[in-house]
């Protein structure tokens, strides 16, 4: 059996196994079920146990479901996931360059609204302006989810922001944590980041073909984990908490919320969200200075507008921008 022919047959007995968690299961009646041989179930609960699952055998061969990994992988995401757009197609790997990068070719193939691609490590992760994310194995959530709403380009930044707020309200679900969002693109936690995001979009004149969310979130790293370049100014949600917990749960979690707060940009913009951008801004009042390439704008942030831009206080008036690089005084 190949390798991909393997690991689809590992998703159907592990998706079987999950139905009914406390049943024996015969390997042999298993076989007459996906018209295989027994020798293929018992390769293919082999392939699940490489990939973090536990079973009980007993002394007759049959087997049960023990435990399942804390890990970002097809089978667990979607795992009773309740969404209806956000994840009915999900990619998963152990390790990749960018997520971004492959949903941008996912995206450009026609692959639909809401797939996502996920995994354990990157190892050229992107961010803003060229810099890279630092994505260690088993302690993030690194992802790009696909999007296709019917928006013009200039409606784009506003996806930043929702996804930014669905990353806050499931953190804050978790506990009392002082958790903002500094626009366009970052979530602090106790003023340090923990979390990113990078929006890319395929569009023409008018029109969005797509939008990449690319999203980087320091779920149970600890100080020590991260180089020592970002040390100072990184965080994580365990640090946040002062407790660990589980990342395909905490994922789950915020795709329910994204899908929320999508469904209703796709029908209201940024109406319908404004009220908690607000709530979790960093900056509103704030005086900062904008960098955007080579030119800077210094003011004081009076708001943040319906479709997503800084409403900034500055010598010459007040002006709206919908990019930049922020530094607060």
């Amino acid at each position: 059996m190949k390798q991909d022919q393997l690991d689809a047959l590992a998703e159907k007995i592990i998706e079987k196994i999950r139905a009914r968690p406390k049943h024996s299961f015969d390997p042999k009646k298993l076989a007459a079920v996906f018209k295989v041989n027994r020798e293929d179930i018992i390769t293919g609960l082999g392939r699940l146990q490489s990939w973090g699952y536990k079973f009980i055998a007993d002394k007759n061969g049959f087997f049960s479901f023990d435990s399942a990994p804390d890990s970002m992988i097809s089978t667990e995401i979607s795992y009773r996931l309740k969404t209806k757009i956000l994840g009915r197609r999900i990619y998963s790997w152990q390790s990749v360059q960018s997520t971004n990068t492959i949903a941008s070719r996912l995206a450009a193939l026609g692959a639909p609204e809401g797939t996502l691609i996920v995994a354990e490590k990157q190892t050229r992760g992107r961010g803003r302006f060229g810099r890279s994310w630092h994505s260690p194995a088993g302690l993030g959530v690194y992802c790009s989810i696909i999007l296709r709403p019917k928006i013009s380009p200039a409606q784009a930044p506003g996806i930043s922001l929702i996804t930014a707020i669905a990353v806050a309200e499931t953190i804050t679900a978790y506990g009392n944590i002082d958790v903002k969002i500094k626009w366009p693109n970052d979530i602090l936690i106790a003023g340090k980041k923990a979390a990113g995001i990078l929006t890319e979009l395929s569009a023409e004149i008018g029109r969005t073909n797509y939008v990449i969310v690319g999203l980087g979130i320091n779920i149970n790293h600890r100080q020590f984990h991260f180089p020592e370049s970002l040390k100072k100014s990184s965080t994580s949600i365990r640090t946040g908490l002062k407790k660990e917990i589980n990342r395909v749960e905490f994922f789950k979690k915020f795709l329910v919320n994204m899908e929320k707060e999508y469904l209703h940009f796709r029908k209201y913009g940024l109406a319908k969200s404004r009220t908690k951008i607000l709530k979790f801004s960093s900056l509103i009042n704030s005086p900062i200075t904008l960098k955007m390439g080579r030119k800077t704008v210094s003011g004081n942030v009076l708001d943040i507008d319906d479709i997503g831009r800084l409403v900034v206080e500055t010598a010459d008036g007040i002006k709206n921008f919908s990019a930049g690089e922020v530094t607060t005084h």
